[in-house]
């Protein structure tokens, strides 16, 4: 029998989200700094810029990671005869978890936008600024694809769209397992299937509904593994773990567009396969024996766990300020990442990431946790 500790935590889920973040974050930074990530052994020269290219698309998996995280509980529950929780408590935990540090960021970046304009096809800043504190900016393009307000907190959006309907989709997934994962699938391929059909699917193809598999498959991924936490761990589990982290590697890889509606269309295309590899990855890690759990589950992947949320939203918003405020210093007009060469990059792209994890540290351990402490209660779990 695994001990209890091991059961509650798992390991695995935290380096799903370091992994997700990181990329993401690598992707962003990258934009800014066009630093090659290539790098040699010997003779032979390892080129992973098709990989850094592509650290978007691991934005899916966190999604994915959501649902399953979110769902986790309600099926531990279900397996003990327990009733579901409380709609009411799941919204009042999820706005103290999410709401502070969201509501930093957007306040930072509507100072900084008055102050210094706007961005170029940014809708009018109370547009902006209303639809940001609705969630609802995702449904126009100004305050989706050109806001002056962050652009990183569109997954916010879908995020507390989703957490609207979870407990109703909880309740009947919890019933009917297989026919509402069908049935959430099939929505968002159809909605996917129709995204691509457009000239234009820019605005669409990150919408809620073209998302919904991959919260199905992470809900999916959490009701079989609590089907099996008294199962006997094996070594083969970690494995398969790897075999899954590396089909998601192999996919961002994969992917060789030719323009910026090509981009769209194949991270459409290959949505269903990253949520068929998260899954997987967190079913087996679910059942990782107590050594590996430990290993990986060390206190450096849990701090960075813990500091990825606030990661996340400033790492991009922040790498762009640097950039403005000529830090590190550069002599060129603009563009310093064309014209100062390699060494500017490399400190340029260390600044950004120590500059981002620091800042994430403060924000949850001076804001984020004392606010959510506050509003719950010290006892209370987010």
């Amino acid at each position: 029998m695994i001990p209890r500790r091991e059961k509650t935590y798992i390991a695995a889920a935290d380096l799903l989200r370091v992994f997700c973040v990181g990329m993401v974050a690598w992707f962003h930074i990258w934009q800014q700094s066009w630093l090659d990530p290539g790098f040699r052994l010997g003779s032979v020269y390892f080129d992973l810029q098709r990989i850094v290219r592509r650290g978007y698309m691991m934005v899916d998996v966190m999604l994915l990671l959501s649902g399953f995280l979110l769902y986790l509980p309600v099926a531990r529950a279900a397996r003990r005869g327990a009733a579901l929780p409380d709609a009411r408590d799941f919204y009042r935990r999820r706005l103290w978890r999410i709401l502070p540090s969201y509501l930093l960021a957007v306040g930072v970046a509507l100072v900084f936008a008055l102050l210094y304009g706007q961005n170029p096809g940014s809708d009018p800043l109370w547009k902006d600024l209303l639809t940001h504190l609705t969630f609802t900016h995702t449904f126009w393009r100004g305050t989706y694809l050109w806001t002056s307000l962050n652009g990183v907190l569109w997954t916010l959006a879908i995020e507390m769209q989703f957490y609207l309907i979870f407990p109703w989709l909880a309740r009947a997934f919890r019933r009917r397992p297989l026919p509402v994962w069908a049935g959430m699938t099939a929505l968002a391929l159809a909605c996917r299937y129709l995204t691509e059909q457009t000239a234009d699917p820019s605005i669409l193809f990150n919408q809620l509904p073209c998302m919904l598999d991959l919260y199905a498959f992470g809900m999916l991924a959490a009701h079989g593994l609590a089907g099996r936490e008294d199962a006997p761990r094996h070594w083969l589990y970690g494995l398969g773990s790897l075999a899954f982290l590396a089909g998601m590697v192999w996919v961002m890889w994969m992917q060789t567009p030719t323009d910026g509606r090509d981009v769209q269309r194949l991270q459409l295309l290959w949505r269903l396969p990253l949520a068929v590899l998260g899954a997987g990855f967190l079913w087996c890690g679910g059942q990782w024996g107590p050594g590996l759990s430990r290993a990986v589950g060390n206190p450096a992947v849990r701090f960075l766990s813990a500091v990825s949320y606030n990661f996340y939203i400033w790492h991009q918003y922040l790498a762009v300020k640097l950039k403005e405020w000529h830090i590190p210093a550069y002599s060129s007009l603009s563009l310093p990442q064309q014209y100062e060469g390699p060494l500017w990059q490399k400190q340029y792209t260390a600044v950004c990431f120590l500059a981002a994890l620091a800042l994430a540290a403060a924000v949850t351990y001076l804001w984020e946790k004392p606010l959510a402490r506050r509003g719950l209660g010290k006892k209370r779990q987010i």
